[in-house]
């Protein structure tokens, strides 16, 4: 078991807001929503997610799986992003390859077609990136592909800075993109 894993339960049994969005453990109800936001041409084309297609019962099999065993292990967790007041399904965002010893992450994330513009992926990376300083992870780097403009524009308003790239890279999902490697130091930011 991971170093950090005691913090990482408890704080994602309550959840992380700031007010406008909260990200907070996947359930069980999440399971259309999430699916029906995997089927978006955008989200298939740029999240890299590690499936071709999603099913609810895939969504079940894999939160009662591979995602409950991250968590509890501290080195994946698949979140969910919804607004914080009615709770609405927004997206997903994801913290993985967890090094402890290093003091660094990965994160990526993807919204729902109908909630681009909102300001919630933004939101969801600054959340993310607190907790993460919480858990001792000094660098959270994110990826995005060169072309899918609208999640460089996300990590520039999330504060995090080109560290490299342009460069041939291989996504978690086995798919190779040319990318741009963004990184910023967790916790807040000026």
């Amino acid at each position: 078991m991971a170093e950090g894993v005691g913090v990482t339960v408890a704080l994602l049994e309550q959840s992380l807001t700031d007010g406008v969005i909260r990200v907070r453990r996947l359930e069980p109800r999440d399971a259309a929503a999430f699916v029906d936001g995997t089927a978006d041409a955008q989200v298939r084309q740029f999240a890299h997610l590690p499936g071709d297609e999603y099913t609810e019962q895939i969504f079940l099999e894999r939160l009662r799986g591979v995602i409950a065993d991250g968590l509890r292990d501290g080195n994946l967790a698949v979140l969910a992003v919804c607004d914080a007041t009615t709770d609405e399904f927004l997206g997903s965002i994801t913290l993985f390859d967890v090094d402890y010893t290093r003091g660094r992450a990965e994160t990526g994330f993807w919204v729902t077609s109908a909630s681009r513009g909102r300001s919630a992926a933004v939101r969801a990376v600054q959340l993310v990136a607190w907790w993460a300083a919480r858990l001792g992870i000094v660098k959270l780097i994110a990826r995005a592909d060169a072309t899918n403009r609208p999640s460089c524009v996300v990590l520039e308003r999330a504060e995090s800075t080109l560290a490299e790239g342009p460069a041939e890279q291989t996504a978690p999902s086995g798919r190779t993109f040319t990318g741009l490697t963004d990184s910023r130091p967790s916790g807040p930011t000026q």
